[in-house]
């Protein structure tokens, strides 16, 4: 968005100052807006990504946290939008909720942290609904 703002406001600039922009520079004005501008990617929960049980918490990214996020997606803890392979504060807020409603429904001792290590990744992959 920043970058996008930038180009339009040299744009702005130079047509008031009379000076015109060349069509490669806005090639390139054009190429940097739809770089700033790309949409986080969004993954398919029809595969597993990950099957360990590694602490997995806010701030990593990568196939354990797409993991995390399409188990959570299942569940009905997120949308397949919000299925980006970031652990956010998103997911870190579907998780909590995930192991409150897991230990109210299944009867689980899991720790209501927001990490998702062994025992939340055995909850995360059981048979209980939730």
């Amino acid at each position: 968005m920043f970058m996008r703002k930038a180009v339009v406001a040299a744009a702005a600039a130079l047509a008031l100052t009379g000076t015109s922009i060349g069509v490669a520079d806005a090639a390139m004005a054009a190429d940097v807006t739809s770089a700033s501008s790309a949409a986080v990617q969004s993954y398919s929960c029809s595969r597993t990504y990950y099957s360990g049980t590694a602490i997995t918490e806010s701030g990593d990214t990568g196939n354990r946290v797409i993991e995390v996020q399409c188990q959570l997606y299942h569940r009905g803890f997120l949308s397949a939008g919000q299925v980006d392979g970031i652990f956010g504060s998103i997911t870190y807020n579907a998780v909590l909720r995930f192991q409150n409603e897991y230990n109210s429904i299944c009867h689980g001792g899991l720790s209501v942290d927001g990490v998702v290590g062994t025992y939340t990744w055995a909850a995360l992959r059981s048979a209980c609904p939730s």
